[in-house]
């Protein structure tokens, strides 16, 4: 047992590694909420050192480590990371996010959750950096050599966390690795001892200022303002399908009291919502000629805030837009539900900062629930349903539209192939120049000029939907007529037609009491200003009173007879637990399902992704060891007898060279032997050389007992080597390589 007892030197080197382990995951403060991260990093580091110092002091081979860092790992990583105790679910879920925990944390609005199951990373940065960095610590003699393992837990933080600068980690960092490395290397050098701290003190002083003057000079440099720190959470396109859900403005007919569907049904209850502010179902910022739609763009901007894609969020939501706060609770009601183009979106107020759901539920649903800041909307992938209830901490920001308001950048909606949209232009706005004036021109034409009808009787030739020929009919109408989803729809297309960008919002007004019916549902356009902000337009400001009724003749063009048919979702199978929830996109469609009735669907896919990691390294060493074989094979069967023999001995010596064996070349068979006299081979050295330069050609049967008398010898000197180095003999490439 005294061989467990740490030496001064074990201390120290643990002290160095544990002290650059904190400064490195220090980088996850902007991450991670709390510090819960740090505990879990700093314990999973110390077991990690602990299996590290025990498989050394034992003199257990390095397989040994690794074997009992993964056992650490499943033994205690529930309890440490999860809060829970070993079970086969945890334990599942600990192999699941630690394939697929990257991903996701890659793929979350930070700050994530600082109590959640994303927790296990940490654990696991730790576990690698306290076994690889103590074992390297013990076991090899470069003075670098441990420093690695936090030097690599630095960049995987760098890489994995946010884009904000650490340059003063990065200094005390540096500091630290120059003092263990003078340290340790101090102990191979030999009556230095004593002068040991005041060089370690030395050289980290100077480390230190050096590092200091960097800081202070680096604002200052050129080129150094406008750059960017590389994460890769600003290269990763999270995996959400959002064309795999209807667009809700297909279904606005169903709002209407004609259609005698939702126009009674509550479909959902706010309260703390000041009067007259809208709730936001969804936004619809693409056109492709069919609807108009969500779409999820994540390139463009590196700021999170301005990328408009569907993504995990965090505990918090950044929002830089100015306006009041308010906290509004919002519960779902069956008939939003049961709508399937509704039940996947949630319904939000303003630009909310915080999103918690409640019930029995919340777990699911925040760990399907993707938002996009661009467009302040979200989804959730495994569907409302009735009584969900959920709390939002937002802003309500309602900018005005100034009279020369400019647009904040090209339409995204191009409109170059709607010809209808064109040819109305000039004489919906008038005379008007600005581009305030123009919108407000043509949507002024259309309130005065157009007429409101929800296809109801004696008005069924007008129809529902809003592709291209639906709203063809709706601009070459002598008064155009349709309802929300025609005016709103055909003007945000004006609006990008004229220059401005715009997108269609599918929302609601609440009536007094916070009650949300199929009445009060609307639609409205948000027309994107120089300032970076959205401005609502209500479609009281193009869209005529609904007395005006349409004169009783058909549009010039009918289209889609059966748009009255919302298209449905795709289907889909949610995650029902942890276990499953990192295997399913955050679209709601399965990456495929791996079942089996002799394993488990988790394990099978497990298995897959350690099988597509572990196939081109297998690959590399089946070829490695294949080429050795043939070479092998060819040397015992190729050219003359004398040729043969010499060549066996050339692959004695060649596997003595991978067995670690240093073998210059250019030497004869007997220098060679006397090289290798450790393995006995020196008659196989003479042997050789008789045949080769004495009388007579040898015989096949010479040949024959020559490479059996090779084979045993590289046994025996399999035998004299630990077990490791028998293995990296066999992918050991020197032996391919020319002669230096």
């Amino acid at each position: 047992m005294t061989r467990l007892l740490p030496r001064r030197d074990d201390l120290v080197d643990a002290a160095f590694l544990c002290a650059l382990f904190v400064v490195a995951l220090l980088g996850f403060r902007t991450t991670y909420t709390g510090w819960g991260f740090l505990l879990v990093g700093g314990i999973g580091l110390a077991l990690g050192v602990l299996a590290g110092h025990v498989a050394s002091a034992l003199r257990r081979p390095m397989i040994a480590v690794a074997a009992m860092t993964v056992a650490v790992f499943f033994l205690l990583g529930g309890v440490v990371a999860m809060k829970a105790v070993p079970t086969p679910d945890n334990l599942a879920g600990l192999a699941s996010i630690s394939v697929h925990g990257w991903k996701q944390l890659l793929t979350t609005l930070p700050p994530v959750d600082g109590s959640g199951p994303l927790l296990v990373l940490p654990y696991i940065l730790g576990l690698l950096c306290g076994a690889g960095g103590f074992t390297l610590a013990r076991r090899v003699t470069l003075s670098a050599a441990p420093i690695g393992a936090p030097l690599a837990v630095l960049a995987a933080v760098v890489l994995l966390g946010t884009g904000e600068a650490a340059g003063v980690l990065g200094a005390v960092f540096a500091a630290i690795g120059t003092g263990w490395l003078s340290v340790r290397a101090a102990r191979h050098r030999t009556g230095v001892r004593a002068g040991g701290t005041r060089r370690t003190l030395t050289a980290v002083a100077l480390v230190g200022v050096a590092a200091g003057l960097a800081l202070l000079a680096a604002p200052i440099l050129p080129g150094t303002g406008s750059a960017h720190r590389l994460v890769l959470r600003n290269y990763v396109e999270p995996p959400f399908e959002i064309g795999a859900y209807a667009s809700p403005l297909v279904g606005y007919r169903k709002h209407t009291k004609d259609a005698n569907q939702l126009w009674d049904q509550t479909l959902f209850t706010v309260e703390g919502l000041p009067a007259g502010e809208r709730v936001r179902i969804a936004t619809l910022d693409g056109f492709d000629g069919r609807v108009w739609g969500a779409t999820n763009d994540p390139a463009g901007a590196v700021d999170p805030v301005q990328r408009n894609n569907f993504q995990r969020i965090g505990v918090r939501i950044p929002v830089t837009t100015p306006g009041a706060a308010a906290d509004v609770t919002i519960r779902i009601e069956a008939a939003y539900a049961t709508a399937d183009e509704l039940s996947a979106w949630l319904p939000t107020v303003g630009h909310a900062t915080e999103i918690a759901f409640t019930g029995e539920r919340k777990d699911g649903h925040t760990e399907n629930l993707r938002y996009n800041l661009a467009t302040a909307s979200g989804i959730v992938a495994d569907r409302l349903r009735e009584g969900d209830t959920y709390s939002l901490r937002t802003v309500l920001a309602a900018p005005g539209i100034p009279d020369d308001a400019q647009p904040f950048g090209p339409p995204a909606v191009r409109t170059g192939d709607l010809a209808f949209v064109r040819s109305k232009i000039s004489k919906w706005t008038g005379g008007a120049t600005t581009l305030a004036e123009r919108l407000r021109a043509a949507a002024t034409y259309l309130r005065d000029n157009g007429a409101y009808t929800d296809g109801g009787p004696g008005e069924t030739e007008y129809l529902p939907g809003h592709s291209t020929g639906r709203l063809t009919a709706f601009f070459n109408a002598k008064r155009p007529a349709g309802n929300d989803e025609q005016y709103a729809a055909a003007y945000a297309l004006v609006a990008n037609e004229l220059g401005m960008p715009a997108r269609v919002v599918l929302g609601a007004v609440p009536a007094t009491g916070g009650v949300v019916r199929g009445e009060n549902v609307q639609a409205w356009v948000e027309i994107h200003l120089a300032d970076g902000t959205w401005a609502a337009i209500p479609n009281t400001e193009y869209m005529p009173d609904r007395s005006k009724r349409p004169d009783h003749q058909p549009p010039q063009e009918i289209e889609n007879t059966d748009a009255s048919v919302v298209p449905p979702p795709n289907t889909m199978k949610m995650p029902s637990s942890l276990v499953d929830a990192s295997r399913t996109d955050a679209s709601g469609v399965g990456a495929g399902e791996l079942s089996g009735p002799w394993l488990p669907a988790w394990l099978l896919e497990l298995l897959l992704d350690v099988t597509k990691a572990v196939a081109p390294i297998v690959a590399v060493i089946a070829l490695i060891v294949g080429g050795k074989a043939v070479r092998r094979h060819r040397r015992r069967t190729r050219g003359s007898t004398a040729t043969r023999l010499a060549t066996g001995w050339r692959e004695l010596v060649d596997h003595a060279r991978d067995l670690g064996a240093k073998v210059p070349r250019g030497l004869t068979r007997r220098q060679e032997a006397n090289l290798l006299a450790p393995f006995g081979v020196h008659a196989l050295a003479v042997h050789a050389d008789d045949h080769v330069f004495g009388p007579g050609t040898p015989d096949q049967a010479a040949v024959d007992a020559y490479w059996a008398a090779v084979r045993e010898a590289r046994g025996r000197m399999r035998s004299a080597v630990p077990r490791w180095r028998r293995w990296l003999a066999r992918v050991d490439v020197r032996t391919f390589l020319p002669a230096r």
